[in-house]
Protein backbone atom coordinates (compact mmCIF):
# COMPACT_ATOMS: atom_id res chain seq x y z
CA UNK A 1 0.00 0.00 0.00
CA UNK A 2 1.38 3.26 -0.61
CA UNK A 3 0.28 6.56 -0.48
CA UNK A 4 1.15 10.21 -1.69
CA UNK A 5 0.73 13.74 -0.68
CA UNK A 6 2.06 17.00 0.43
CA UNK A 7 1.69 16.36 4.05
CA UNK A 8 2.80 14.34 7.14
CA UNK A 9 2.19 10.64 6.54
CA UNK A 10 1.47 7.90 8.34
CA UNK A 11 1.38 4.41 6.72
CA UNK A 12 -0.23 1.61 8.03
CA UNK A 13 -1.02 -1.75 7.32
CA UNK A 14 -4.00 -4.27 7.89
CA UNK A 15 -4.28 -7.84 8.38
CA UNK A 16 -6.32 -10.10 6.77
CA UNK A 17 -8.02 -10.89 9.70
CA UNK A 18 -9.84 -7.52 9.80
CA UNK A 19 -10.72 -7.74 5.63
CA UNK A 20 -12.65 -11.28 6.31
CA UNK A 21 -14.38 -9.50 10.03
CA UNK A 22 -15.45 -6.69 7.55
CA UNK A 23 -16.76 -8.84 5.00
CA UNK A 24 -18.94 -10.86 7.04
CA UNK A 25 -22.57 -11.24 5.76
CA UNK A 26 -24.72 -8.41 6.67
CA UNK A 27 -28.47 -8.64 8.12
CA UNK A 28 -31.58 -9.03 5.91
CA UNK A 29 -32.31 -5.05 5.07
CA UNK A 30 -35.64 -3.82 5.77
CA UNK A 31 -36.94 -1.40 2.76
CA UNK A 32 -33.86 -2.72 0.34
CA UNK A 33 -35.90 -0.18 -1.99
CA UNK A 34 -38.33 2.84 -1.10
CA UNK A 35 -41.62 1.40 0.36
CA UNK A 36 -44.75 1.67 -1.79
CA UNK A 37 -48.04 1.92 -1.66
CA UNK A 38 -51.19 4.14 -0.33
CA UNK A 39 -52.41 6.34 2.52
CA UNK A 40 -56.01 7.99 3.26
CA UNK A 41 -54.73 10.95 4.98
CA UNK A 42 -54.45 13.50 1.61
CA UNK A 43 -56.95 12.67 0.26
CA UNK A 44 -59.79 11.79 2.82
CA UNK A 45 -57.93 13.78 6.43
CA UNK A 46 -59.33 11.67 9.20
CA UNK A 47 -62.87 11.38 7.60
CA UNK A 48 -62.22 7.56 6.67
CA UNK A 49 -62.35 3.96 8.18
CA UNK A 50 -62.11 0.48 7.02
CA UNK A 51 -64.47 0.82 4.41
CA UNK A 52 -62.52 3.04 2.66
CA UNK A 53 -59.30 1.62 2.94
CA UNK A 54 -60.79 -2.08 1.52
CA UNK A 55 -62.22 -0.11 -1.50
CA UNK A 56 -59.05 1.51 -2.26
CA UNK A 57 -56.85 -1.75 -1.41
CA UNK A 58 -59.32 -3.27 -4.14
CA UNK A 59 -58.26 -0.72 -6.44
CA UNK A 60 -54.79 -1.16 -5.95
CA UNK A 61 -54.76 -5.00 -6.99
CA UNK A 62 -57.94 -4.59 -9.54
CA UNK A 63 -55.78 -1.38 -11.50
CA UNK A 64 -52.45 -3.85 -11.77
CA UNK A 65 -51.03 -0.64 -9.33
CA UNK A 66 -50.45 -3.83 -6.75
CA UNK A 67 -47.94 -5.48 -9.18
CA UNK A 68 -46.67 -2.46 -9.52
CA UNK A 69 -45.14 -2.40 -6.43
CA UNK A 70 -47.65 -0.19 -4.50
CA UNK A 71 -48.41 -3.31 -2.24
CA UNK A 72 -48.69 -0.79 1.48
CA UNK A 73 -52.40 -0.05 2.66
CA UNK A 74 -51.47 2.13 5.83
CA UNK A 75 -54.49 3.59 8.53
CA UNK A 76 -52.78 7.19 9.72
CA UNK A 77 -54.61 8.62 12.57
CA UNK A 78 -57.82 7.99 14.01
CA UNK A 79 -57.88 4.67 14.49
CA UNK A 80 -58.23 4.08 18.08
CA UNK A 81 -60.82 4.69 20.83
CA UNK A 82 -58.69 4.05 24.54
CA UNK A 83 -55.85 2.73 25.82
CA UNK A 84 -56.55 -0.33 28.33
CA UNK A 85 -54.41 -2.47 30.16
CA UNK A 86 -52.24 -4.25 27.73
CA UNK A 87 -54.08 -2.97 24.55
CA UNK A 88 -55.43 -0.56 22.87
CA UNK A 89 -59.38 -0.58 22.05
CA UNK A 90 -60.61 -0.13 18.47
CA UNK A 91 -63.08 2.35 17.28
CA UNK A 92 -65.26 0.04 16.12
CA UNK A 93 -67.84 1.58 14.36
CA UNK A 94 -65.44 2.56 11.68
CA UNK A 95 -63.47 -0.65 11.95
CA UNK A 96 -66.21 -2.91 12.25
CA UNK A 97 -64.29 -5.74 11.59
CA UNK A 98 -62.22 -5.61 14.81
CA UNK A 99 -64.92 -6.34 16.82
CA UNK A 100 -64.33 -9.94 18.20
CA UNK A 101 -67.30 -12.18 20.05
CA UNK A 102 -65.52 -11.74 23.07
CA UNK A 103 -66.16 -8.80 23.35
CA UNK A 104 -62.30 -7.53 22.62
CA UNK A 105 -61.15 -5.70 19.69
CA UNK A 106 -58.33 -6.46 17.13
CA UNK A 107 -57.12 -5.10 14.08
CA UNK A 108 -55.97 -8.88 12.78
CA UNK A 109 -58.91 -9.18 10.74
CA UNK A 110 -58.20 -6.28 8.71
CA UNK A 111 -54.38 -7.07 8.80
CA UNK A 112 -55.40 -11.07 7.48
CA UNK A 113 -57.54 -9.64 4.63
CA UNK A 114 -54.87 -7.52 3.26
CA UNK A 115 -52.21 -10.06 3.61
CA UNK A 116 -54.98 -12.50 1.39
CA UNK A 117 -55.11 -10.12 -1.07
CA UNK A 118 -51.26 -10.47 -1.26
CA UNK A 119 -50.92 -6.62 0.13
CA UNK A 120 -48.64 -5.15 3.35
CA UNK A 121 -50.67 -3.50 6.45
CA UNK A 122 -49.30 -0.61 7.92
CA UNK A 123 -50.82 1.17 11.10
CA UNK A 124 -49.92 4.89 12.60
CA UNK A 125 -48.55 5.93 16.38
CA UNK A 126 -47.04 8.94 17.70
CA UNK A 127 -43.62 9.00 20.13
CA UNK A 128 -45.13 11.03 22.55
CA UNK A 129 -48.06 10.65 24.99
CA UNK A 130 -50.69 11.86 22.40
CA UNK A 131 -51.03 12.11 18.94
CA UNK A 132 -51.67 15.21 16.37
CA UNK A 133 -55.09 14.71 15.81
CA UNK A 134 -56.12 15.17 19.63
CA UNK A 135 -54.13 18.09 19.78
CA UNK A 136 -54.84 19.87 16.07
CA UNK A 137 -58.00 18.12 15.14
CA UNK A 138 -60.33 19.04 18.22
CA UNK A 139 -63.41 18.67 16.59
CA UNK A 140 -62.89 15.24 14.27
CA UNK A 141 -65.04 12.65 15.45
CA UNK A 142 -62.54 10.50 15.87
CA UNK A 143 -60.43 11.11 18.96
CA UNK A 144 -59.83 8.63 21.65
CA UNK A 145 -62.19 8.77 24.28
CA UNK A 146 -62.35 8.25 28.58
CA UNK A 147 -59.49 9.65 30.88
CA UNK A 148 -56.34 11.55 30.64
CA UNK A 149 -54.83 7.86 30.70
CA UNK A 150 -57.02 6.03 28.60
CA UNK A 151 -56.51 8.96 26.13
CA UNK A 152 -53.08 8.51 25.93
CA UNK A 153 -52.63 6.18 23.21
CA UNK A 154 -49.17 7.36 21.57
CA UNK A 155 -46.26 4.82 22.20
CA UNK A 156 -44.17 6.66 25.24
CA UNK A 157 -43.95 4.93 28.25
CA UNK A 158 -45.33 1.43 25.90
CA UNK A 159 -42.88 0.52 23.66
CA UNK A 160 -42.42 -2.88 24.04
CA UNK A 161 -46.32 -3.23 25.21
CA UNK A 162 -46.99 -2.05 21.58
CA UNK A 163 -44.96 -3.08 19.17
CA UNK A 164 -46.16 -6.85 20.58
CA UNK A 165 -49.47 -5.71 20.13
CA UNK A 166 -49.30 -4.19 16.63
CA UNK A 167 -46.63 -6.73 14.91
CA UNK A 168 -47.25 -9.93 16.88
CA UNK A 169 -50.82 -10.04 17.79
CA UNK A 170 -52.33 -7.86 15.15
CA UNK A 171 -49.14 -8.87 12.28
CA UNK A 172 -49.02 -5.53 10.90
CA UNK A 173 -46.06 -4.64 8.53
CA UNK A 174 -45.28 -1.34 8.52
CA UNK A 175 -45.26 1.77 11.37
CA UNK A 176 -45.34 5.35 11.05
CA UNK A 177 -44.22 7.07 14.02
CA UNK A 178 -45.40 10.84 14.30
CA UNK A 179 -44.43 13.36 16.49
CA UNK A 180 -46.91 15.77 17.74
CA UNK A 181 -46.92 14.17 21.55
CA UNK A 182 -43.04 15.26 21.62
CA UNK A 183 -43.84 18.46 20.30
CA UNK A 184 -47.01 20.22 20.94
CA UNK A 185 -48.28 19.15 24.52
CA UNK A 186 -45.74 21.99 26.24
CA UNK A 187 -47.46 23.54 30.25
CA UNK A 188 -48.38 26.57 27.97
CA UNK A 189 -50.90 24.65 25.64
CA UNK A 190 -54.45 25.73 26.92
CA UNK A 191 -55.40 22.11 26.69
CA UNK A 192 -52.64 21.15 29.02
CA UNK A 193 -53.71 24.26 31.90
CA UNK A 194 -57.08 22.95 31.41
CA UNK A 195 -56.68 19.28 32.39
CA UNK A 196 -57.10 18.15 28.87
CA UNK A 197 -53.48 16.17 28.76
CA UNK A 198 -50.70 15.99 30.41
CA UNK A 199 -47.83 18.12 29.86
CA UNK A 200 -45.07 16.76 27.76
CA UNK A 201 -41.57 19.54 27.94
CA UNK A 202 -41.16 19.11 24.31
CA UNK A 203 -38.27 17.55 22.43
CA UNK A 204 -39.03 20.00 19.55
CA UNK A 205 -39.35 23.01 18.95
CA UNK A 206 -40.53 23.57 15.53
CA UNK A 207 -37.93 25.27 13.44
CA UNK A 208 -35.54 25.80 16.19
CA UNK A 209 -33.24 22.67 16.19
CA UNK A 210 -30.51 24.64 17.85
CA UNK A 211 -33.51 24.50 21.06
CA UNK A 212 -34.51 21.35 20.72
CA UNK A 213 -33.52 17.98 23.06
CA UNK A 214 -32.31 15.87 19.68
CA UNK A 215 -30.76 13.04 21.87
CA UNK A 216 -33.52 12.56 23.97
CA UNK A 217 -35.45 12.28 20.78
CA UNK A 218 -33.18 9.60 19.26
CA UNK A 219 -33.41 7.45 21.89
CA UNK A 220 -37.27 7.61 22.50
CA UNK A 221 -37.15 6.87 18.56
CA UNK A 222 -34.35 4.26 19.39
CA UNK A 223 -36.11 2.67 21.90
CA UNK A 224 -39.41 1.80 20.02
CA UNK A 225 -37.01 0.75 17.04
CA UNK A 226 -35.46 -1.72 19.28
CA UNK A 227 -38.90 -2.77 20.75
CA UNK A 228 -40.12 -3.48 17.34
CA UNK A 229 -37.30 -5.44 16.42
CA UNK A 230 -37.28 -7.66 19.56
CA UNK A 231 -40.97 -8.32 19.04
CA UNK A 232 -40.79 -9.02 15.28
CA UNK A 233 -38.30 -10.99 15.32
CA UNK A 234 -37.82 -13.36 12.16
CA UNK A 235 -40.02 -10.55 10.21
CA UNK A 236 -38.65 -6.43 9.16
CA UNK A 237 -41.67 -4.22 9.61
CA UNK A 238 -40.92 -0.70 8.71
CA UNK A 239 -40.44 2.03 11.15
CA UNK A 240 -41.58 5.60 9.55
CA UNK A 241 -39.76 7.80 11.74
CA UNK A 242 -42.51 11.40 11.17
CA UNK A 243 -40.14 14.26 12.81
CA UNK A 244 -40.59 16.43 9.74
CA UNK A 245 -37.17 17.12 9.48
CA UNK A 246 -36.97 19.10 12.94
CA UNK A 247 -34.42 18.08 16.23
CA UNK A 248 -31.87 17.32 13.16
CA UNK A 249 -33.59 14.13 13.11
CA UNK A 250 -32.84 13.62 9.40
CA UNK A 251 -29.08 13.34 10.45
CA UNK A 252 -29.71 10.49 12.42
CA UNK A 253 -32.78 8.77 11.72
CA UNK A 254 -30.89 6.20 9.34
CA UNK A 255 -30.15 4.48 12.46
CA UNK A 256 -33.63 4.12 13.74
CA UNK A 257 -35.69 3.67 10.46
CA UNK A 258 -36.55 2.50 6.86
CA UNK A 259 -37.50 6.41 5.95
CA UNK A 260 -37.87 8.99 7.81
CA UNK A 261 -39.63 12.75 7.07
CA UNK A 262 -37.69 15.41 6.19
CA UNK A 263 -40.45 18.29 6.55
CA UNK A 264 -43.76 19.27 7.71
CA UNK A 265 -46.74 17.32 5.64
CA UNK A 266 -46.91 18.27 2.28
CA UNK A 267 -49.90 20.15 0.46
CA UNK A 268 -51.22 20.07 -2.86
CA UNK A 269 -49.90 23.30 -4.44
CA UNK A 270 -46.91 23.91 -6.45
CA UNK A 271 -45.21 25.66 -3.42
CA UNK A 272 -45.70 22.89 -0.83
CA UNK A 273 -44.79 20.10 -3.27
CA UNK A 274 -41.47 22.29 -4.38
CA UNK A 275 -41.00 23.27 -0.45
CA UNK A 276 -41.14 19.45 0.45
CA UNK A 277 -38.53 18.40 -2.91
CA UNK A 278 -35.99 20.98 -1.32
CA UNK A 279 -35.75 19.24 2.14
CA UNK A 280 -34.55 15.89 0.69
CA UNK A 281 -32.84 17.31 -2.32
CA UNK A 282 -29.25 18.01 -0.27
CA UNK A 283 -29.32 14.59 1.41
CA UNK A 284 -28.36 11.92 -0.87
CA UNK A 285 -25.31 11.39 1.17
CA UNK A 286 -28.10 10.25 3.97
CA UNK A 287 -30.73 7.87 1.47
CA UNK A 288 -29.51 4.46 1.03
CA UNK A 289 -30.79 0.60 1.10
CA UNK A 290 -32.74 0.57 4.15
CA UNK A 291 -33.22 4.25 4.95
CA UNK A 292 -34.52 6.54 2.76
CA UNK A 293 -35.60 10.06 2.94
CA UNK A 294 -39.45 10.84 2.79
CA UNK A 295 -40.28 14.47 1.50
CA UNK A 296 -44.20 12.72 2.34
CA UNK A 297 -46.70 11.32 0.53
CA UNK A 298 -47.66 11.99 -3.02
CA UNK A 299 -50.27 14.56 -3.91
CA UNK A 300 -50.51 13.41 -7.27
CA UNK A 301 -54.39 13.20 -8.14
CA UNK A 302 -54.70 16.47 -5.88
CA UNK A 303 -55.08 19.86 -5.84
CA UNK A 304 -52.65 21.41 -8.61
CA UNK A 305 -51.75 17.92 -9.78
CA UNK A 306 -54.93 16.70 -10.80
CA UNK A 307 -56.81 15.32 -13.78
CA UNK A 308 -56.42 18.84 -14.92
CA UNK A 309 -52.58 19.78 -14.22
CA UNK A 310 -51.04 16.19 -15.81
CA UNK A 311 -47.65 18.71 -16.45
CA UNK A 312 -47.09 19.35 -12.83
CA UNK A 313 -48.34 15.96 -11.97
CA UNK A 314 -45.59 14.66 -13.78
CA UNK A 315 -42.35 16.31 -12.70
CA UNK A 316 -43.95 15.55 -8.98
CA UNK A 317 -43.90 12.24 -9.85
CA UNK A 318 -40.24 12.43 -11.83
CA UNK A 319 -38.89 14.35 -8.79
CA UNK A 320 -39.83 12.24 -5.87
CA UNK A 321 -38.54 8.73 -8.43
CA UNK A 322 -35.10 10.73 -9.25
CA UNK A 323 -35.01 11.38 -5.06
CA UNK A 324 -35.75 8.04 -4.16
CA UNK A 325 -38.41 8.79 -2.48
CA UNK A 326 -41.01 6.60 -0.94
CA UNK A 327 -44.12 6.31 -3.25
CA UNK A 328 -46.91 6.53 -1.37
CA UNK A 329 -49.85 7.43 -2.96
CA UNK A 330 -52.74 9.85 -2.05
CA UNK A 331 -55.12 9.85 -4.07
CA UNK A 332 -58.69 8.58 -4.18
CA UNK A 333 -58.40 6.00 -6.57
CA UNK A 334 -61.92 5.64 -7.33
CA UNK A 335 -62.18 8.83 -8.52
CA UNK A 336 -58.99 8.91 -10.55
CA UNK A 337 -58.84 10.44 -14.46
CA UNK A 338 -56.60 8.02 -16.94
CA UNK A 339 -53.97 11.07 -17.01
CA UNK A 340 -53.42 10.58 -13.13
CA UNK A 341 -53.50 6.52 -13.52
CA UNK A 342 -50.72 6.58 -16.61
CA UNK A 343 -48.53 8.61 -14.37
CA UNK A 344 -48.42 6.77 -11.21
CA UNK A 345 -48.23 3.21 -12.90
CA UNK A 346 -45.54 4.61 -15.67
CA UNK A 347 -43.17 1.51 -15.02
CA UNK A 348 -40.15 3.06 -16.56
CA UNK A 349 -40.49 6.15 -13.84
CA UNK A 350 -41.25 3.64 -11.03
CA UNK A 351 -38.02 1.68 -12.34
CA UNK A 352 -36.07 5.26 -11.62
CA UNK A 353 -37.44 4.98 -7.98
CA UNK A 354 -36.36 1.62 -7.44
CA UNK A 355 -33.30 0.71 -8.89
CA UNK A 356 -31.28 -1.65 -7.34
CA UNK A 357 -28.19 0.32 -6.31
CA UNK A 358 -30.27 2.73 -3.97
CA UNK A 359 -28.95 6.01 -5.32
CA UNK A 360 -30.66 8.68 -4.54
CA UNK A 361 -30.33 11.85 -7.20
CA UNK A 362 -27.49 14.41 -6.75
CA UNK A 363 -28.13 18.10 -7.03
CA UNK A 364 -25.84 19.23 -10.01
CA UNK A 365 -26.58 22.80 -10.68
CA UNK A 366 -29.62 25.48 -9.42
CA UNK A 367 -30.00 28.54 -11.65
CA UNK A 368 -32.85 30.87 -11.79
CA UNK A 369 -35.66 28.48 -12.12
CA UNK A 370 -33.68 25.47 -13.11
CA UNK A 371 -32.66 22.58 -11.43
CA UNK A 372 -30.93 20.13 -12.78
CA UNK A 373 -30.52 16.46 -10.91
CA UNK A 374 -29.08 12.90 -11.87
CA UNK A 375 -29.36 9.68 -9.90
CA UNK A 376 -26.85 6.66 -10.87
CA UNK A 377 -28.48 3.51 -11.74
CA UNK A 378 -26.98 0.27 -11.38
CA UNK A 379 -25.54 -0.27 -14.69
CA UNK A 380 -21.81 1.70 -15.15
CA UNK A 381 -22.64 4.78 -17.38
CA UNK A 382 -26.62 5.18 -16.75
CA UNK A 383 -28.13 7.97 -14.69
CA UNK A 384 -31.69 9.32 -14.66
CA UNK A 385 -31.57 13.05 -15.18
CA UNK A 386 -34.30 15.50 -14.22
CA UNK A 387 -34.54 18.74 -16.04
CA UNK A 388 -36.98 20.87 -13.57
CA UNK A 389 -38.44 24.10 -14.40
CA UNK A 390 -39.96 25.62 -10.97
CA UNK A 391 -41.21 28.53 -11.98
CA UNK A 392 -43.89 29.70 -13.92
CA UNK A 393 -42.52 31.06 -17.72
CA UNK A 394 -41.20 28.25 -20.04
CA UNK A 395 -37.04 28.11 -19.92
CA UNK A 396 -34.29 26.28 -21.69
CA UNK A 397 -32.44 24.53 -19.49
CA UNK A 398 -29.09 22.56 -20.26
CA UNK A 399 -26.14 20.19 -19.12
CA UNK A 400 -23.41 19.24 -19.59
CA UNK A 401 -22.69 15.39 -19.85
CA UNK A 402 -19.02 16.22 -17.91
CA UNK A 403 -20.94 17.90 -15.25
CA UNK A 404 -22.82 14.03 -15.04
CA UNK A 405 -19.77 12.69 -14.60
CA UNK A 406 -19.91 10.95 -18.03
CA UNK A 407 -17.87 11.37 -21.16
CA UNK A 408 -18.63 14.04 -23.63
CA UNK A 409 -17.12 11.83 -26.35
CA UNK A 410 -18.58 8.81 -26.38
CA UNK A 411 -21.68 7.38 -27.80
CA UNK A 412 -24.39 8.80 -25.51
CA UNK A 413 -28.33 8.16 -25.92
CA UNK A 414 -31.28 9.22 -23.59
CA UNK A 415 -34.66 8.17 -23.46
CA UNK A 416 -37.72 10.51 -22.14
CA UNK A 417 -39.64 8.41 -19.63
CA UNK A 418 -42.69 10.12 -19.96
CA UNK A 419 -42.86 10.35 -23.96
CA UNK A 420 -41.14 8.10 -24.89
CA UNK A 421 -38.99 9.68 -27.42
CA UNK A 422 -35.11 8.61 -27.93
CA UNK A 423 -32.25 10.34 -29.35
CA UNK A 424 -28.33 10.81 -29.39
CA UNK A 425 -26.94 13.48 -27.63
CA UNK A 426 -24.50 15.91 -29.79
CA UNK A 427 -21.51 18.28 -28.72
CA UNK A 428 -21.91 16.80 -25.41
CA UNK A 429 -24.66 18.68 -23.83
CA UNK A 430 -28.53 17.95 -22.95
CA UNK A 431 -30.73 20.72 -23.48
CA UNK A 432 -34.48 20.89 -23.75
CA UNK A 433 -37.34 23.87 -23.88
CA UNK A 434 -39.44 23.68 -20.25
CA UNK A 435 -42.77 24.44 -20.16
CA UNK A 436 -43.97 26.56 -17.00
CA UNK A 437 -43.95 23.48 -13.85
CA UNK A 438 -43.02 20.70 -16.37
CA UNK A 439 -39.67 18.34 -15.63
CA UNK A 440 -38.18 16.27 -18.33
CA UNK A 441 -37.11 12.86 -16.90
CA UNK A 442 -34.85 10.93 -19.43
CA UNK A 443 -32.70 7.67 -18.85
CA UNK A 444 -29.21 8.75 -20.49
CA UNK A 445 -26.58 6.13 -21.64
CA UNK A 446 -22.97 6.72 -21.79
CA UNK A 447 -19.83 5.95 -20.38
CA UNK A 448 -18.31 7.66 -17.11
CA UNK A 449 -16.19 9.99 -17.96
CA UNK A 450 -12.97 8.17 -16.87
CA UNK A 451 -13.12 4.34 -17.53
CA UNK A 452 -13.32 2.10 -14.11
CA UNK A 453 -13.25 5.08 -12.10
CA UNK A 454 -16.25 5.85 -10.04
CA UNK A 455 -17.33 9.39 -8.31
CA UNK A 456 -19.59 10.39 -5.41
CA UNK A 457 -22.24 11.08 -7.46
CA UNK A 458 -21.87 7.38 -8.55
CA UNK A 459 -22.52 5.43 -5.04
CA UNK A 460 -23.94 7.86 -2.96
CA UNK A 461 -25.43 4.88 -0.80
CA UNK A 462 -22.24 4.05 -0.04
CA UNK A 463 -21.62 6.77 2.34
CA UNK A 464 -22.71 7.13 5.99
CA UNK A 465 -22.42 10.83 7.81
CA UNK A 466 -21.10 9.06 11.09
CA UNK A 467 -20.05 12.01 13.18
CA UNK A 468 -22.36 14.91 12.63
CA UNK A 469 -19.79 17.64 13.40
CA UNK A 470 -20.54 21.61 13.37
CA UNK A 471 -23.80 22.81 12.88
CA UNK A 472 -24.94 26.38 12.17
CA UNK A 473 -27.65 27.37 14.45
CA UNK A 474 -29.90 29.49 12.64
CA UNK A 475 -30.22 26.12 10.40
CA UNK A 476 -34.32 25.33 10.12
CA UNK A 477 -35.88 22.87 6.98
CA UNK A 478 -36.25 25.99 4.91
CA UNK A 479 -32.58 27.19 5.36
CA UNK A 480 -30.88 24.46 5.46
CA UNK A 481 -27.48 23.24 6.79
CA UNK A 482 -26.53 19.97 5.29
CA UNK A 483 -23.61 17.88 7.12
CA UNK A 484 -22.20 16.60 3.40
CA UNK A 485 -23.42 17.05 0.15
CA UNK A 486 -21.62 16.54 -3.21
CA UNK A 487 -20.97 19.44 -5.24
CA UNK A 488 -22.21 21.74 -2.54
CA UNK A 489 -20.76 23.26 0.35
CA UNK A 490 -22.75 22.27 3.77
CA UNK A 491 -24.41 25.93 3.41
CA UNK A 492 -25.76 25.07 -0.16
CA UNK A 493 -23.50 27.49 -1.77
CA UNK A 494 -21.79 25.27 -5.29
CA UNK A 495 -18.29 24.03 -3.95
CA UNK A 496 -15.71 25.75 -6.06
CA UNK A 497 -12.44 24.67 -7.19
CA UNK A 498 -9.80 26.33 -9.16
CA UNK A 499 -13.07 28.75 -10.31
CA UNK A 500 -14.96 26.08 -11.35
CA UNK A 501 -17.89 23.97 -9.72
CA UNK A 502 -16.47 20.53 -7.83
CA UNK A 503 -19.08 17.93 -9.39
CA UNK A 504 -16.58 15.41 -8.01
CA UNK A 505 -16.02 17.35 -3.63
CA UNK A 506 -17.92 16.47 -1.16
CA UNK A 507 -18.76 19.82 1.01
CA UNK A 508 -18.79 18.42 4.45
CA UNK A 509 -19.16 20.60 8.02
CA UNK A 510 -15.78 20.62 10.14
CA UNK A 511 -15.61 18.07 12.38
CA UNK A 512 -17.80 15.60 10.16
CA UNK A 513 -17.17 11.77 9.72
CA UNK A 514 -17.61 10.26 6.78
CA UNK A 515 -17.71 6.56 6.32
CA UNK A 516 -17.78 5.23 2.37
CA UNK A 517 -18.26 1.40 2.11
CA UNK A 518 -15.81 0.08 -0.72
CA UNK A 519 -16.79 -3.32 -0.25
CA UNK A 520 -13.22 -4.66 -1.64
CA UNK A 521 -13.90 -3.18 -5.43
CA UNK A 522 -11.44 -0.65 -5.39
CA UNK A 523 -7.79 -0.10 -6.21
CA UNK A 524 -7.26 3.19 -5.63
CA UNK A 525 -8.88 6.59 -3.87
CA UNK A 526 -8.01 9.79 -4.66
CA UNK A 527 -8.65 13.14 -3.56
CA UNK A 528 -7.83 16.78 -2.47
CA UNK A 529 -8.92 17.84 1.13
CA UNK A 530 -9.01 21.75 1.69
CA UNK A 531 -10.16 24.22 4.37
CA UNK A 532 -13.20 26.76 2.99
CA UNK A 533 -11.40 29.22 5.23
CA UNK A 534 -8.63 31.09 6.27
CA UNK A 535 -7.03 28.71 9.18
CA UNK A 536 -5.30 25.52 8.53
CA UNK A 537 -6.95 22.09 10.02
CA UNK A 538 -5.84 18.94 10.87
CA UNK A 539 -7.70 15.74 8.89
CA UNK A 540 -7.42 12.36 9.18
CA UNK A 541 -7.79 9.28 6.32
CA UNK A 542 -8.82 5.50 7.89
CA UNK A 543 -9.13 2.54 5.67
CA UNK A 544 -11.17 -0.21 8.09
CA UNK A 545 -10.09 1.35 11.12
CA UNK A 546 -6.45 1.76 10.69
CA UNK A 547 -5.01 5.16 10.25
CA UNK A 548 -3.37 6.00 7.22
CA UNK A 549 -3.12 9.53 6.84
CA UNK A 550 -2.80 12.27 9.00
CA UNK A 551 -2.16 15.40 7.50
CA UNK A 552 -2.69 19.56 8.05
CA UNK A 553 -5.16 21.10 5.02
CA UNK A 554 -5.03 24.57 3.70
CA UNK A 555 -6.77 26.62 1.07
CA UNK A 556 -3.93 25.34 -1.08
CA UNK A 557 -4.11 21.88 -3.37
CA UNK A 558 -3.12 18.82 -1.35
CA UNK A 559 -3.57 16.03 -3.43
CA UNK A 560 -3.28 12.63 -1.66
CA UNK A 561 -3.66 8.82 -3.80
CA UNK A 562 -4.36 5.74 -1.80
CA UNK A 563 -4.15 2.17 -2.40
CA UNK A 564 -6.95 0.37 -0.91
CA UNK A 565 -6.96 -2.69 -3.16
CA UNK A 566 -9.06 -5.09 -0.86
CA UNK A 567 -10.08 -2.69 1.54
CA UNK A 568 -13.48 -2.64 2.78
CA UNK A 569 -14.12 1.16 4.23
CA UNK A 570 -12.58 4.59 3.73
CA UNK A 571 -13.11 7.12 6.50
CA UNK A 572 -12.67 11.02 6.01
CA UNK A 573 -12.22 12.70 9.29
CA UNK A 574 -12.59 16.50 8.58
CA UNK A 575 -10.96 19.05 10.91
CA UNK A 576 -12.67 20.17 14.07
CA UNK A 577 -14.19 23.80 13.91
CA UNK A 578 -11.51 26.78 14.59
CA UNK A 579 -10.93 30.03 14.02
CA UNK A 580 -14.52 30.68 12.16
CA UNK A 581 -13.47 27.40 10.04
CA UNK A 582 -17.05 25.16 10.03
CA UNK A 583 -17.20 24.09 6.47
CA UNK A 584 -14.28 21.78 4.78
CA UNK A 585 -13.65 19.82 1.40
CA UNK A 586 -13.15 17.11 -0.25
CA UNK A 587 -12.06 17.78 -3.58
CA UNK A 588 -11.94 15.76 -6.45
CA UNK A 589 -12.51 12.20 -4.92
CA UNK A 590 -12.12 9.49 -7.25
CA UNK A 591 -12.73 5.50 -6.77
CA UNK A 592 -10.70 3.55 -8.93
CA UNK A 593 -12.13 0.09 -9.47
CA UNK A 594 -10.67 -3.00 -9.37
CA UNK A 595 -10.18 -5.34 -12.71
CA UNK A 596 -12.78 -8.13 -11.43
CA UNK A 597 -15.26 -5.13 -10.22
CA UNK A 598 -15.39 -3.43 -13.39
CA UNK A 599 -18.87 -4.18 -15.64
Amino acid sequence: MKLYGGMRQVLRTFSAAMILAATAAQAQVAAPTPPMGWNPYNAFDLNYGEAELMAQAELLVASGLARLGYDHVNIDDGWWLRRARDTIEVRTGIYPSAALPDGTTSLRPFVDRLHTMGLKAGIYTDIGRNTCSQRWRPHTPNLPVGTVGQREVGTYGHHAQDAALLFVRWGFDFIKVDACGVGDYGPDVPEVKNGTFRAFPPLIVREQPARSNAAELARQYASFADAVRRAAQGRTPLVSICAWGQADVNDWARRYGQMSRTSFDIAPTWEAMLFNFDSAASRALFAGPGHWNDPDMLEVGNGAFDGEHLVAARAHMSLWAVLAAPLILGNDLRRMTPGIAAIIGNRDVIAVDQDAAGNQGVVISRAGAGEVLAKALSTTGHKAVALVNRGKASLTLAVDLADLGLSSTAPTTLRDLWSGASRRVSNGRISVELAPQETVLLKVEGRPAEDDVDQPADLPARFDVADEGYKAPDRTPARQWVLAQIGFRPDGQPLMRDGAQDHAGLGVTAGSRLRIDLAGRYDRVSLDPRTLGKATGPFTIRVDGRTLVEGVASQQPHPVVLHVRGAQQLELIAPPPASGNTQFAWHDVRFVRRATSRS
